[in-house]
């Protein structure tokens, strides 16, 4: 049995410690992703912008294009989401049952060699296939991890604040999501609220 000398030991304990200590559990944070349209040829364009905010077991996504704007406000803790969507001048809301929006049915998943740093964190990218034969690359930092991940149905098994994910459909279309800024200031909590009487009920 090969036995290393104390000296090195302890210099293996100290990084694995280190290393641990790095990852940072994060309660409130928002992250603001760029949506690009790649095409055939390589070129991309710019769609629209995602934006995620985190507190606590509450989250909230705003998609953001020029044709709508769609907003998910969901608690991780409840069954209950709202669905907020505004086309021009005409405002929705829509209460649906959280825990019906089932996870993406993933059939594979194959971890990338690859380091990258993103927004100054380094970062690893794993590809995740799912039975309808749509594929997502995720490039994700494990310095950081949030407590709501699931703002993606996929990233559930993600160890870490997701970057940058770009989703290949069976067809060839790509879409990527690439974050631009990483804010981890306090969050208040009136941007969870909602003023209803703005919106339209629907069912």
């Amino acid at each position: 049995m090969l036995r290393l000398p104390p000296i090195i030991v302890c210099f293996l304990s100290c990084v694995v410690f280190q290393s641990q200590a790095q990852t940072k559990v994060v309660g409130e944070c928002a992250i603001t992703y760029d949506i690009h349209q790649i095409a055939s040829n390589g070129d991309t364009s710019l769609v629209g912008q995602k934006q995620i905010f985190i507190k606590g077991n509450s989250c909230k996504t705003i998609l953001k294009t020029p044709a709508f704007t769609q907003t998910l406000i969901f608690n991780t803790q409840q069954d209950t989401a709202i669905i907020l969507k505004e086309i021009g001048l005409n405002k929705f809301l829509q209460y649906i049952l959280y825990a019906s929006m089932q996870p993406v049915n993933l059939v594979a998943s194959k971890k990338n060699g690859t380091i990258s740093t993103i927004l100054d964190y380094p970062c690893e990218t794993i590809t995740l296939s799912s039975a309808d034969g749509n594929a997502m690359e995720v490039t994700y930092t494990t310095v950081i991890i949030p407590t709501v991940t699931v703002y993606e149905q996929a990233f559930k098994e993600i160890p870490g604040l997701v970057m940058r994910y770009q989703l290949t459909t069976k067809e060839g279309n790509k879409i990527l999501y690439s974050a631009n800024k990483v804010d981890l200031s306090p969050i208040t909590l009136n941007v969870f609220e909602v003023n209803k009487s703005n919106y339209q009920q629907i069912n």
